[in-house]
Order: C-alpha cells, then structure tokens, then sequence
C-alpha cells in the first residue's frame, strides 16, 4: 500500500512544484490532500528522532565482575515476546 501511495506521491511531485513556484494553483483541499500523503510517503524526521542513553560510567573493560553480572542478570526481566512475520500487500 505505501508502495502505491509513494508512486501516487511521485506522479504529483511536478505539479507541486509548479504550485509552490505559482505557477498552478491548488484549493486547500488539495493542498492538504496532497501533504497528508507525503506525510505517508516520507514521515517527517523530527518525529522518527529517538534520544538513547547509556548508563555505564565506566568503560566494560573497567568494570569489575560484579559489575558486569549485575548488568547482565537485568536480561532476565525483558518481557519475553514471540516474533510474529508480517507480510504486506502492495496496492497494484
């Protein structure tokens, strides 16, 4: 499906600039139409943006045995999850 949108989004991208340029006009329903699919297409990055943080004062090789147990007996309180495949259809 989003390959279709993507293909829909292309076909448009010449007339969209000639709108941005001014030289087509477009109702703002078309204007939104046409944005909510890009947004599809392309997301916008800022909301795709994830901080990550490590805790780890010290470098592993640093680290006492103790240390490194404590960290890794953590593992066991991941949630344990089954991997399921998702296949999509694309839009013909």
């Amino acid at each position: 499906m989003r390959s279709g949108l993507f293909r829909r989004v292309q076909n448009q991208l010449d007339e969209a600039h000639k709108v941005v340029m001014g030289k087509q006009e477009w109702s703002p329903t078309q204007a939104r139409v046409f944005a909510t699919m890009l947004n599809k297409v392309v997301p916008d990055l800022t909301a795709a943006f994830v901080q990550h943080e490590h805790n780890i004062q010290d470098a592993p090789e640093k680290m006492s045995r103790a240390q490194l147990e404590a960290i890794a007996s953590g593992v066991g309180s991941i949630i344990d999850a089954e991997v399921q495949d998702i296949v999509q259809e694309e839009d013909e």
